[in-house]
């Protein structure tokens, strides 16, 4: 009987805590498609025999979770890179600058800068990596949903121009 009782007790409150799950408002996680590739060169050149890399972010994973004492959203996201070696990077290691943004529509919300290191071993032509774990916090709110994680390379003004499909030089008619 004592064991029945028990067995009554322990559902009983094992109902009282399995209430419904709360609603995540998770932000949506991306890489800026404008800054998704980098063209590196040796400084004041743009030539084939400069170029020290071309790298890609090849995407971006992570999870959303509710950090339940403050109602705060924990996102923890990593970016996929790789980078292939270049003519003029004769196989050195290459750290490259990248950032991660949380956008709202328009509006930067804030911005911070991170690098990622690839290296070559042997006569390897292409590097790949991860980069570590990037933690982003969010009030758990509907507003969170309509926000924009944007993962993407620091480029520099000439970096945008080779990006962009410009020529350095060339002008914006």
């Amino acid at each position: 009987m004592k064991q029945l009782l028990a067995l009554i007790l322990l559902v009983g409150l094992a109902g009282c805590a399995a209430g419904p799950a709360p609603t995540l408002f998770c932000p949506r996680v991306a890489v800026l498609e404008q800054a998704q590739t980098l063209d590196a060169f040796l400084p004041g050149r743009s030539d084939v025999a400069a170029q020290l890399t071309q790298a890609r972010i090849t995407g971006v994973s992570g999870s959303c979770a509710l950090r339940k004492k403050q109602g705060q959203l924990v996102v923890t996201l990593q970016a996929g890179f790789t980078a292939t070696n270049g003519p003029a990077d004769q196989g050195a290691k290459l750290t490259l600058p990248y950032f991660v943004s949380i956008s709202d529509g328009d509006q930067i919300v804030s911005k911070n800068a991170y690098t990622v290191d690839l290296g070559f071993d042997g006569n390897q032509s292409v590097a790949s990596t991860v980069s570590k774990p990037v933690t982003v916090e969010l009030p758990n709110q509907q507003e969170s949903a309509g926000i924009d994680v944007l993962v993407g390379f620091q480029l520099t003004p000439q970096q945008l121009s080779v990006a962009s499909g410009q020529l350095p030089g060339d002008s914006v008619p």
